[in-house]
């Protein structure tokens, strides 16, 4: 098989940038003078060469290309299938880069970085086609030849016309300025760890000063490379024992009478994959996801990592709900007991590995449990002392931490205030020691929280209330009130006996709560205390007091038609929820006058106002009504 070669001759489009800022390359005007172009030492610019497809043939697919370079008429740098060949004078300085300049053309473009001096020239660029490797495209040639490459039998020279296209032979003369303050600019560099680096940094003047920075600090400012470089005298940078920590850009400055110059370069120090850090001990939560992280360094990147548990491989794809995450480390999705023990993971770059970490003991812990909690609330009068107390269960023979917190950020470092045990005292309440308290339990597996409230009693009667309502039976209180909170809690104490102390009765969310079993006897102070969502603490009502069997009787003595009378004894009255509406049924205690019974009403009340909501009746000795 033969091949065909056609070359094509096409001026470069170039783009310079001098310190980060294009120059727009400028289109030719078909004169043949060339285009003059400015950067400066130590920046970069990229040659553009665009390439036009070849119209398809029948046994043939596109033909791939061989782009070459010249300046001042010799080759410096070969483009072909994706690689790049340059002149030794280039070395390190080279790259092919991406280019979407030429909508519908393929353009080979070529970075040339850390310019200097001896790069201005002219550059043009020479375009080579072969037949028949590249398979064919559905698109047409975009820009017609002046001849057919079907029927030529060698090499032919072709100028392609196109948009901006400039005449067969034009030049682009780039020139690099600042070589009379720096002659050889700092080029990037890959090493090994614990080789040595040397970036240029040539100095035309002799008494120019350099100063060299690494990301933008100065090297005398890095204890990390305290000792580790020295700086030329004619102003270049050695580095000695290159670490990874090393990785960066370095840039020198020269000061000189005739100008200030910058240039700079990347430093790439490349290692094996290394354990940089390892815990003794690691803490899972019992029956939470957990992750046991294996901490490296890798430069190339990872590339693999091996774990072992107990000195036995541990593949994940054996191991349920374990899973290795894309950085390597591993990922319990449920921990469990048998996940415990102790771990060693490897990391592997291209490179090879330095070895294991050092074991890690995975230990399962179970989050804290409270045993002991305070009250919700607490009441007390200026003086007067209060312990709150707090405790957790003890797990694996550890004691989670127990903390005591004001909700409010307030200081608990007072005298007054001692903790024992978990225990919070505060001795001689005051008024400023109102509010929410927390304690907080926690191990490395998880933290807990539970919240407490002293009322100073004090401050009590001067906050805002709002009215709270009762009605009773022989034994049971309803307390009503009107509070848009969603959770409330009623208060009671007995007040016929002295050592009575305030007791959580009930909570509610539903503007009313029962109290049941009381003493019938008994002489009652009910309020409802509502948390305020926004501060944290709680808003009181009114207090009121109540006694079950008298006010039963006062609500039957307020009404006409009272069915509790002396003839047919006292009604016991049940009250049940169904979840539609309420039962409501009764016992009379005169059974012998309960034939003398034609029917039983029921009627119910506005707890606020006393308005008659509505009513019930029942057959002749009936004693249940479902509204």
């Amino acid at each position: 098989m033969f091949g065909v070669f056609l070359l094509l001759s096409v001026a470069a489009n170039i783009r310079s940038f001098c310190n980060g800022q294009t120059v727009p390359a400028t289109s030719t005007d078909g004169s043949g003078i060339a285009i003059l172009l400015t950067s400066q030492v130590g920046g970069y610019v990229v040659f553009e060469c665009p390439v036009v497809p070849q119209s398809p043939q029948a046994d043939a697919g596109i033909r791939p290309v061989v782009v070459r370079w010249t300046k001042d008429g010799q080759t410096v740098f070969t483009s072909s299938n994706g690689a790049l060949t340059t002149d030794e004078r280039y070395d390190g300085r080279t790259s092919i880069v991406e280019s979407s300049e030429f909508s519908g053309i393929v353009a080979t473009a070529v970075n040339v970085s850390s310019l200097r001096e001896s790069d201005t020239g002219d550059y043009e660029c020479h375009v080579t086609y072969s037949v028949g490797i590249i398979p064919q495209p559905s698109t047409p040639s975009l820009l017609p030849s002046k001849s057919s490459p079907r029927s030529s039998t060698a090499p032919s020279t072709l100028t392609v016309y196109g948009p901006g296209t400039p005449s067969e032979g034009v030049r682009f003369r780039l020139n690099v300025q600042g070589g009379d303050v720096m002659s050889i600019p700092p080029i990037n560099q890959t090493r090994m760890e614990h080789e040595s680096v040397h970036f240029s940094c040539v100095k035309e003047d002799p008494e120019s000063t350099v100063q060299w920075y690494k990301d933008g600090v100065p090297l005398d400012d890095l204890p990390s490379l305290n000792g580790r470089f020295h700086v030329t005298p004619e102003g270049s940078l050695d580095v000695y024992d290159a670490a990874f920590k090393d990785n960066g850009f370095y840039s020198c400055r020269i000061v000189s009478a005739k100008g200030t110059l910058s240039a700079g370069a990347f430093l790439n120090v490349q290692y094996k994959a290394k354990i940089v850090y390892s815990p003794a001990e690691v803490f899972l939560a019992f029956g939470k996801p957990g992750t046991l992280d294996c901490h490296f360094h890798a430069n190339p990147p990872l590339t693999k990592i091996r774990w072992e548990k107990d000195g036995f491989l541990f593949d994940t794809y054996n191991v349920p709900e374990v899973y290795h995450k894309l950085n390597g480390s591993l990922y319990f999705n449920r921990v469990r007991k048998e996940h415990g023990g102790k771990y060693t993971c490897t990391p592997f770059n291209d490179l090879g590995t330095e070895g294991p970490s050092t074991p890690m003991d995975v230990i399962v812990q179970h989050p804290p449990k409270l045993i002991t909690v305070p009250k919700v609330v607490y009441f007390r009068n200026l003086g007067d002392n209060v312990t709150m107390p707090c405790e957790a269960e003890r797990f694996d023979n550890k004691d989670p931490a127990i903390v005591w917190q004001k909700a409010d950020g307030g200081s608990l470092f007072n005298p007054r205030v001692t903790v024992t045990g978990g225990n919070l005292t505060l001795t001689d309440v005051r008024s400023e020691d109102r509010g929410v308290y927390r304690c907080v339990a926690s191990n490395i597996a998880a933290t807990i929280s539970v919240e407490t409230e002293l009322i100073v009693e004090e401050n009590l009667f001067h906050r805002k209330h709002f009215d709270v309502h009762v009605n009773s039976t022989d034994k049971n209180i309803v307390a009503y009130w009107k509070r848009p909170y969603s959770l409330c809690t009623v208060w009671s104490r007995d007040m016929s006996s002295v050592t009575s102390n305030w007791n959580a009765t009930t909570t509610s969310s539903e503007g009313k709560a029962i109290l049941w079993n009381l003493d019938a006897d008994g002489e009652y102070e009910i309020m409802v205390s509502c948390r305020d969502e926004t501060s944290g603490e709680s808003l009181f009502s009114r207090s009121i007091l109540t006694r079950p069997k008298e006010s039963i009787r006062s609500s039957q003595d307020s009404r006409k038609g009272g069915i509790a009378s002396a003839d047919y004894g006292p009604l016991e009255v049940r009250v049940q929820s169904s979840g539609t509406g309420y039962n409501v049924s009764w016992t009379i205690g005169n059974h012998s006058s309960e034939k003398r019974v034609k029917r039983y009403v029921v009627k119910w009340y506005d707890a606020v106002d006393g308005k008659e909501l509505g009513s019930a009746s029942t057959a002749a000795n009936d004693r249940h009504i479902v509204p």
